[in-house]
């Protein structure tokens, strides 16, 4: 008999939480942001666009700094104090001059930047500092300073002082945008640094040694070193103190942060977030995405129209052929589609799952999705999106639907809160169907055909 554990959170060994204000942790990222050594090598234009190839000084590595090299672009002609975002590439990338035009094109002063050394897939590279390569990256021994992300961060906060201190930026204005390991190095800044008012993530997560591509690593680091990296350098140290308004994007078959662990991160941010799945992409960035990624900046740095929001309402079966989950998009004026995506099994084969989509039908401001029960054998995940007039697009985390057989042999269905960890159904989980049952945070059912059997619950 196949057990299955549905419960809040488990972990393979304890792990000591430290807040931010731990004296070890603040020391190992803290560095001075008041004052920057800078050089202009290269001014040109692009277009309408002013380009500055510049460079600054960042941590020391190897009793040396670190020179990091960007492209700063602001539009000719601006009028007034500018809006600034720092663009921050993932593993193997460097500054594009092209994509940082297209920010100062939309009304921005915008710093893209190398981040520290080269390593795999970076001989472009035209940054010092310790090399971005795995091993780097993961780094906890000999000393966490050592750590490639330590740098990064550096850098990238050297990079707001950068832009704090340019003549065009409005100092009350900065934005950063980060890709896969850039994203990481967002959300490790944006839970540091103050001056940012807000945020894109881009795949990075927390949580990285619990459903990754890097697991294997992770399961040859010895407790002492995975205390170490949980505690000092992973990014969930820094997601409840997150500054400033952020949004998340992933793909729902992102093969680098498997989905649990970014929804995980998503759950433990306090400040003002919204959240983006786009089903069946892996680890790519589409070009659409950078519209998406412009109306979150211009909404939060210009103050236009804010995201939909999105809100599940009670669920409830039509006879034994539907299960009927209604969602309500809001501002209903502004809502242009509401779909809700959906693949087969539970909370396991996060790369190589396939994503259906079901349409809605409308009624006085709900949006009904009919789900055939037919479709729930044993199990389903599922997620809501909803997009805009402007194309501003928003989700609701993956949660698990499942046809459970009661005690008394009677069928009903099973909704869980958001999934946060790879093989697990997450509490509280609710019952819904003909007699439906109370809230629970912990069950415990057998695997049947088709469906689950209810065998205790507390």
């Amino acid at each position: 008999m196949k057990i299955i554990l549905s419960l809040l959170l488990s972990f393979f060994f304890t792990l000591q939480a430290f807040a931010f204000s731990s004296p070890e942790l603040a020391k190992l990222w803290d560095i001075p942001t008041e004052t920057i050594l800078t050089e202009t090598t290269k001014k040109y234009s692009y277009g309408n666009v002013n380009v500055e190839e510049i460079y600054y000084l960042s941590r020391q590595y190897k009793g040396e700094p670190s020179k990091i090299f960007g492209y700063y672009c602001y539009p000719k002609n601006q009028k007034g104090k500018l809006p600034a975002v720092l663009i921050v590439h993932g593993g193997g990338g460097s500054a594009k001059l092209n994509s940082t035009a297209k920010w100062a094109q939309n009304g921005y002063a915008a710093l893209s930047i190398d981040l520290p050394g080269k390593g795999q897939q970076r001989w472009r590279s035209r940054s010092t500092g310790p090399d971005m390569v795995v091993p780097n990256l993961l780094r906890t021994k000999p000393d966490l300073t050592d750590n490639y992300l330590v740098h990064a961060v550096a850098a990238a906060r050297n990079g707001i002082t950068y832009l704090s201190k340019r003549p065009e930026v409005d100092s009350e204005r900065i934005g950063q945008l980060g890709l896969s390991w850039g994203g990481v190095i967002t959300l490790l800044t944006n839970g540091q640094d103050k001056r940012l008012k807000t945020a894109i993530n881009v795949f990075g997560s927390g949580y990285i040694y619990e459903g990754s591509t890097w697991q294997r690593r992770f399961d040859a680091k010895t407790k002492a070193e995975l205390l170490a990296w949980n505690t000092f350098i992973d990014p969930n140290s820094f997601l409840s103190t997150q500054h400033a308004p952020i949004l998340f994007i992933t793909g729902s078959n992102d093969h680098c942060y498997y989905l649990p662990t970014f929804q995980k991160s998503y759950s433990k941010v306090r400040v003002e977030k919204d959240l983006l799945i786009i089903p069946n992409l892996k680890h790519k960035f589409p070009a659409y995405l950078n519209s998406i990624a412009l109306t979150w900046m211009d909404s939060k740095l210009k103050n236009t129209a804010a995201f939909p929001k999105i809100y599940h309402l009670p669920v409830h079966t039509k006879g034994t052929e539907k299960v009927i989950l209604p969602v309500m998009a809001t501002p209903f004026k502004d809502i242009e589609k509401v779909t809700l995506y959906y693949a087969h099994g539970g909370s396991n084969g996060w790369t190589i799952k396939k994503w259906e989509k079901l349409e809605a039908y409308y009624e006085d401001g709900v949006h009904y999705f009919a789900i055939p029960t037919k479709l729930v054998k044993p199990e389903i995940v599922f997620f809501v999106n909803a997009k805009d007039k402007r194309g501003a697009a928003v989700s609701t985390p993956v949660r698990s639907l499942f046809r459970i057989v009661m005690p008394e042999n009677e069928n009903t269905f099973a909704l869980t809160a958001p999934l946060k960890q790879i093989g697990l159904h997450e509490g509280p989980i609710q019952f819904f169907g003909s007699t439906p049952t109370p809230d629970f945070s912990r069950i415990y059912f057998s695997e049947q055909s088709n469906a689950y059997k209810l065998l205790s619950f507390n």
